[in-house]
């Protein structure tokens, strides 16, 4: 099996740019990195529940900087992307919610959307990020009520606000992926 990256010193000292990470998962994957040595920068909304792990946890006293600004700010994130010279981005940052997404589609779509693509059009330009991970969702895919799951091969859809946006996203990536990324050593593929 390969190494991910999980033992040794990989992310010893490591610069990790993580969106959303006063998130459920943001925060438990910035505990986890912090855990295996890496240097974590945060940039998201604040927290919107209270309680949450984010407070909870006191993840704000493990992390280097804390950026609580928007993913659609293009001219904040990319300071704060820029001064923080990550290596390696964990994008999570999202409105998450189907439920909220019908409430408010705009915020839904500017959000995944444009926050996506703000990112995509930040690591092309900087020239410190080596890799990174852009998360999207299962919820992407199109809704065959299938009980075994979804896969990489499955046809994008989405006929909720949320879902179209995260599908939306996936072909965005995909583009940015094939018309800028190509070079395998900058896209980490």
């Amino acid at each position: 099996m390969e190494n991910l990256g999980l033992e040794g010193k990989f992310w010893d000292g490591r610069r990790v740019l993580l969106t959303g990470h006063t998130g459920f998962k943001g925060g438990w994957l910035v505990m986890w990195l912090h855990s295996l040595g890496a240097k974590i920068h945060g940039y998201a909304l604040p927290p919107l529940s209270s309680p949450n792990l984010f407070v909870e946890s006191n993840i704000e006293s493990i992390l280097e900087s804390n950026t609580l600004a928007d993913i659609r700010d293009e001219k904040t994130f990319e300071a704060s992307i820029k001064s923080s010279k990550p290596d390696i981005i964990f994008h999570l940052a999202a409105q998450p919610l189907v439920k909220d997404s019908y409430l408010d589609p705009k915020f839904t779509f500017t959000t995944n959307i444009i926050g996506t693509l703000n990112i995509l059009e930040i690591i092309k330009n900087v020239k410190s990020i080596k890799s990174a991970v852009i998360i999207t969702s299962d919820k992407c895919y199109k809704n065959f009520e299938k009980r075994s799951g979804y896969s990489e091969n499955d046809e994008l859809g989405g006929k909720d606000p949320y879902s179209a946006s995260k599908s939306s996203s996936e072909l965005i990536i995909r583009a940015y992926r094939e018309s800028f990324f190509i070079d395998k050593r900058k896209c980490g593929v």
